[in-house]
């Protein structure tokens, strides 16, 4: 894309000689134009095209001496608008400004270039397109690649959610941003899931995480709380901005929520898939392994207590 830019540019360089369009024969203005290699067209300041190549009139499905005398506006309102903003621009004193477009199935550049008379008023515009299509396509694959690189390290795969190593970025961003904010983290680790894998299945096991998952995403406000699967049977939620008393009321509902889905350990004992949730709240200074370390305690404190338990730790 950027070669494209740069050749343009060398284009529209390369046509400062016409100083007055206006004392140019037309016909020498088409001669001079359908030499240029790509299209181009000159346009009056009320967007009349004053003369068009063969090539900006393929564009649009169309023949050059049609489109000569045509106003702009008569067959592409979105080539238009960019002229509109370009001489807006202009009037600020840009002598040259560039933009996207869209037509017939063909993705351009449009580069538009003022052209002065004797006294420095604008009498004309220059127009030179790029066909990108093919360059818009690459970048197409090489984003989607990028996404499916991005997905393949950050997000689990069973889940869906963001993982161990997308949270570790998380914690050394805000490092950068020193914490202006308050922060609590939760770690949500679930009961005897070891037992549950051993008795229904590693594929089950993982249904059940998938199902875990969505409910601790539904359960939270995406503007105070981020969730994240730390590994084979803990979550940590990171909560922004709220109390001491509101994070334990969350961390409340939250086991509640997983209790009540009725997860069946051992049908014969009525047991059922319960979660110990430990709670951190941040002091300062911090290092991003320490939050680690604290949270481990906290779930640890937790489950001493018993299953379906929840322990604050303070910094």
């Amino acid at each position: 894309m950027e070669n494209e830019r740069s050749h343009l540019h060398q284009i529209l360089s390369n046509v400062d000689f016409i100083q007055s369009l206006r004392s140019v024969e037309k016909l020498d203005l088409v001669s001079f134009i359908s030499k240029l290699p790509v299209p181009v067209a000159i346009l009056e300041f009320d967007s009349r095209l004053l003369v068009v190549n063969q090539q900006f009139a393929d564009i649009f499905q169309s023949d050059a001496l049609f489109l000569n005398g045509k106003l702009l506006s008569a067959f592409s309102s979105s080539l238009y608008a960019d002229f509109e903003l370009a001489l807006e621009k202009f009037a600020t004193g840009e002598k040259q400004v560039d933009f996207e477009f869209y037509s017939k199935g063909h993705f351009y550049l449009s580069y538009f270039k003022a052209m002065y008379s004797a006294d420095q008023q604008i009498n004309a515009v220059i127009l030179v397109c790029a066909d990108v299509t093919r360059l818009k396509r690459r970048e197409k694959v090489l984003l989607l690649n990028n996404q499916k690189l991005h997905d393949h390290l950050f997000i689990d795969h069973i889940t869906g959610l963001p993982n161990k190593m997308a949270f570790d970025q998380y914690l050394q961003e805000k490092l950068v941003e020193n914490l202006a904010d308050k922060y609590t983290f939760l770690k949500i680790d679930l009961d005897h899931f070891k037992k549950f894998n051993q008795l229904h299945s590693y594929t089950q096991g993982d249904h059940v995480l998938m199902e875990i998952g969505n409910i601790l995403d539904d359960e939270l406000n995406p503007d105070h709380a981020r969730i994240f699967r730390l590994n084979s049977s803990s979550f940590v939620i990171v909560i922004k901005d709220m109390t001491s008393w509101a994070v334990f009321t969350l961390a409340e509902r939250l086991k509640m929520r997983i209790f009540q889905e009725n997860i069946t350990i051992q049908d014969q004992q009525n047991d059922v898939l319960t979660a110990c949730i430990g709670i951190y709240h941040l002091a300062l200074p911090y290092r991003a392994h320490d939050i680690l370390q604290q949270l481990d305690l906290a779930v640890r404190h937790a489950k001493q207590q018993g299953a379906n338990s929840i322990y604050v730790l303070n910094g």
